[in-house]
């Protein structure tokens, strides 16, 4: 009765701190994003711990400097690029508006004022003010670099002080569960950390190949729109289908094109392009990097991610598919236990 009444009241504990947790899930972006960021540096810090026998502290100071360098030395290598190709984007995205303008007056009348209504839309959220507020950007301001303290402390935290934090948990639960717990722990990991480490490698990759094809194209924003295609990997299904239609469609906007093709062979060749380069990834660069780490079902993965991006937003998509693989272990592992306890 006492261990019925002590997992009772565990469970009854995992739900509220889920609750609670979901509640408060605005405010947990920086502690996500820290967690995230110390699961895939974690083994260099280890590395450094154990085979150069440096103090844990100094490994993680040496992570920071080392990754605060690459991240200035690449600013300054790519932000004139990106700025540039940003203000190419503002104007781009005017001159487009302007013209659609034009063109809704050549519709029928009964679908000109849907159409108006849809374009004043768009003209409202542009992603590029023109003359922002400074009493508006000024708490935007503020929010953004007290979350960005809160994720480099954290991280830092995490990057100290994880296994200590895990056997801090394990000591608050019963004996007779620790060495369940502890397994459940280990694959936990093994599932999380592989996955986030490899997403962060396909999105590094896949950015510099998509670089490379659009460059060899000519075409315009190449490294914005490389950058979003990386990024977009992170989705599953939908994210490389919309990267692969923003790239046709700014290819075949561009005047200049590569390769003395015109502008509907230049979106046809990149729009292949992409389309290659993914069937490449999904057979041959996935199964080895990414381990089939995961091994969901992809309609699971599907709703997973749709789930966790109608529910959380970016974060749920990010965090969709290691969730539900999550789940898949401790329902393997639950439904492992009821049966050896029936075969008893």
């Amino acid at each position: 009765m006492t261990i019925r009444l002590r997992t009772a009241f565990f469970l009854i504990l995992g739900v509220i701190i889920i609750w609670f947790l979901y509640i408060e899930r605005e405010i947990l972006t920086p502690f996500v994003l820290a967690g995230i960021f110390a699961y895939i540096l974690n083994p260099i810090v280890d590395l450094f711990s154990s085979k150069l026998k440096l103090p844990r502290t100094l490994s993680v100071v040496i992570i920071y400097v080392l990754l605060t360098a690459g991240v200035v030395a690449g600013g300054l290598a790519l932000s004139r690029r990106v700025i540039d190709e940003s203000f190419q984007v503002e104007k781009f995205i005017s001159s487009l508006t302007n013209s659609a303008s034009l063109q809704i007056n050549t519709l029928p009348d009964w679908i000109r004022p849907a159409a108006q209504d849809t374009l004043n839309s768009l003209d409202r959220s542009k992603l590029f003010a023109l003359s922002p507020s400074l009493f508006s950007l000024f708490p935007q301001a503020i929010s953004q670099i007290v979350s960005f303290v809160i994720f480099l402390f954290s991280g830092f935290f995490f990057l100290k002080e994880g296994k200590n934090i895990v056997d801090r948990i394990l000591n608050l639960i019963p004996n007779e569960y620790k060495v369940d717990i502890e397994i459940l722990l280990r694959r936990i990991n093994s599932v999380l950390g592989g996955y986030l480490r490899g997403q962060l490698l396909m999105v590094i990759l896949m950015s510099f190949v998509f670089f490379i094809i659009l460059s060899s194209f000519n075409v315009k924003f190449a490294l914005i729109l490389a950058i979003f295609a990386g990024i977009a990997e992170i989705v599953p299904f939908i994210g490389p289908i919309v990267a692969t239609t923003v790239a046709g469609l700014a290819s075949f906007t561009t005047q200049a094109t590569g390769f003395g093709f015109n502008q509907t062979q230049t979106a046809i060749a990149v729009v292949v392009s992409f389309t290659v380069v993914r069937q490449l990834q999904d057979y041959l660069v996935i199964p080895y990097i990414m381990g089939r780490i995961t091994k969901l079902h992809p309609l699971v993965i599907l709703f997973a991610v749709l789930a966790g991006g109608h529910t959380v937003g970016m974060l749920g998509l990010i965090l969709a598919v290691p969730v539900a693989a999550i789940l898949k272990i401790l329902l393997e592992f639950c439904a492992s236990k009821v049966n050896d306890s029936s075969r008893k």
